[in-house]
């Protein structure tokens, strides 16, 4: 259990493409439920803590109102590890703090953190579950031509950069296939959801 309270916090993660806001907006009906990718646009706005860091390190490209061009700045990361480390050691502590503020906030003894890059950016520690969606790579690039507008070259250098879905899977205590109807996805959920309520004390 978190040392951070008596509420149980599971953490929701898997492959680019997968469907973990799928899943997040199914448990959304029931649970408190964190976007991650919200609080790191929120951080990234004109005048709050991620936004002035990031201006400090001087590459990070700006629109004509002067907010941070986040397609650029993804771009640069892209190509450069070092870019990228820079950029992920500063937004990665302010979005565990915005966590942790949250889940202090909560009432309910299951609560529920959707964290794209949790395995990435070494925050296993934070949670006393996991769950990884993942799906095939086929269904997962449709769906990044399909609803994110990339081409089939940018969705599968994505893919590629992002760490192997197998080794996400081995490091999970559930995981989530979804790779053919919302209704099948909807069942293994639940049956989740009773395991992690078997296990809860």
């Amino acid at each position: 259990m978190s040392e951070l309270s008596k509420k149980k916090i599971i953490g929701i993660t898997g492959s680019i493409g997968a469907g973990k806001s799928k899943v997040a907006a199914y448990l959304r009906q029931t649970y408190p439920v964190l976007d991650c990718d919200k609080v790191n646009a929120q951080l990234l706005k004109k005048g709050n803590e991620g936004y002035k860091a990031l201006r400090f390190l001087g590459w990070v490209p700006t629109l004509e109102n002067q907010e941070i061009d986040k397609k650029g700045m993804a771009q640069a990361m892209f190509q450069s590890p070092e870019k990228k480390a820079a950029v992920e050691a500063i937004l990665h502590p302010l979005i565990q703090k915005a966590m942790e503020q949250w889940v202090q906030k909560q009432s309910t003894s299951l609560i529920f953190i959707e964290v794209p890059l949790l395995f990435e950016s070494h925050m296993e520690a934070f949670f006393d579950s996991i769950w990884c969606v993942v799906t095939s790579k086929e269904v997962a690039l449709s769906r990044l031509e399909t609803y994110r507008n990339f081409t089939e070259a940018e969705a599968k250098a994505r893919m590629r950069a992002q760490m192997d879905p197998e080794q996400k899977k081995k490091r999970s205590n559930i995981v989530l296939v979804n790779d053919t109807t919302p209704q099948a996805l909807y069942k293994q959920i639940q049956r989740a959801l009773k395991k992690e309520g078997e296990m809860f004390e």
